[in-house]
């Protein structure tokens, strides 16, 4: 598992894969969980956490994932 990653699966080659973030508030701060779904086969590939949601943070994402 990398370092910074919450979950990364092994690595495969994926033809359908769905992409989301979602906003988590705990102790009056918000995160953002954006997470990949292999959707074939309904699967969990990739799980990371941040504290913003800008594109920069959004194509960090999707070149890591496009790493694996």
């Amino acid at each position: 598992m990398k370092r910074d990653c919450l979950f990364v699966s092994e690595k495969k080659r994926r033809y359908l894969i769905a992409l989301d973030e979602r906003v988590v508030k705990a102790n009056k701060k918000s995160y953002y969980v954006y997470y990949a779904v292999d959707v074939e086969e309904n699967e969990l590939i990739l799980m990371k956490i941040y504290t913003t949601r800008n594109y920069p943070v959004t194509r960090s994402f999707r070149e890591v994932l496009r790493v694996l």
